[in-house]
């Protein structure tokens, strides 16, 4: 995906240098508290607004044709498992697997055996409960971060975990996915970029995702070649974001007094106008 911004000003720049310095995901318990500080607000909030049931916090792919947000997110998942070839028997890894969309979706459609590494307890918990009363025999959901897998994969697979691993992790990310690669295997990373310069918004780092940054394509192209990768496509999804958002934005506010009603104290007015502010800007 990509997405364009004005220059900010020089004290913008600075306050998100001193944020990426208190909020670097370069320890690993930092990098825990920072991807809890969003995700574990709870599957019953998230559920409220995002696809039932496989619950996709990421760009959905609106095809033509497409009236849903469960089938765009669908399509997404098919898409994914069509750009990395996914076979039966394969062995396959979601680094960042969020409340388990994904690992569901494919063992169940390609028959792919599939590991996931999440640091967020509540996303783990709920991606788990979900492989037993499906009864997957070949998905397993780890509460772990990327940098401990330690072993290889036919196929790699991370969507919208990149732009969490802010500016000085974004080397460690990409050599994990390629140590955790078979030679001759595929990968799909699945990030929010841009093209060009651009700080990343101060807002949505002090608010929304502490510790995160997005980078331009050229950042991301560089180090994946200064790891051994070779790329073979890029695709710009940048309008089918603006769509899952609309989307988002309007569960969010027709659903809103029940989110309230989760936790009130939580769940405030505050919340709630932060919240608007991302989803729609």
């Amino acid at each position: 995906m990509a997405a364009r911004a004005e220059q900010p000003t020089l004290l913008v720049r600075l306050a998100n240098r001193w944020h990426e310095f208190l909020h670097s995901n370069a320890s690993w318990t930092r990098a825990k508290h920072n991807a809890e500080f969003h995700y574990a607000l709870g599957p019953e909030f998230y559920r409220y607004w995002l696809d039932d049931p496989l619950m996709l916090y990421t760009c959905a792919y609106w095809k033509q044709g497409t009236r849903t947000l469960e089938e765009a997110q669908r399509n997404k998942l098919e898409h994914v498992g069509r750009k990395v070839l996914l076979k039966p028997g394969e062995d396959v890894v979601d680094v960042g697997s969020g409340f388990g969309g994904f690992l569901l979706y494919a063992e169940e459609r390609f028959g792919v055996k599939v590991t996931g590494y999440n640091t967020t307890r509540s996303q783990v918990e709920h991606a788990r409960a979900q492989i037993e009363r499906r009864r997957l025999r070949n998905t397993v959901a780890l509460e772990a971060d990327f940098r401990s897998m330690d072993r290889q994969y036919d196929k790699v697979v991370s969507i919208g975990c990149l732009e969490h691993a802010g500016r000085d992790g974004l080397v460690d990310l990409i050599r994990a996915h390629a140590r955790a690669l078979k030679p001759g295997g595929l990968g799909l990373i699945h990030f929010i970029g841009h093209v060009g310069r651009f700080e990343t918004d101060y807002f949505i780092r002090k608010y929304i995702f502490p510790g995160g940054w997005i980078p331009s394509l050229a950042d991301v192209i560089v180090e994946m070649e200064n790891a051994g990768l070779e790329v073979l496509d890029i695709e710009n999804l940048r309008r089918h974001y603006a769509l899952t958002l609309d989307v988002w934005a309007e569960r969010f506010d027709r659903n809103w007094e029940k989110i309230h009603a989760l936790d009130p104290r939580r769940f405030d007015e505050r919340f709630r106008r932060i919240w608007r502010v991302y989803l729609y800007g």
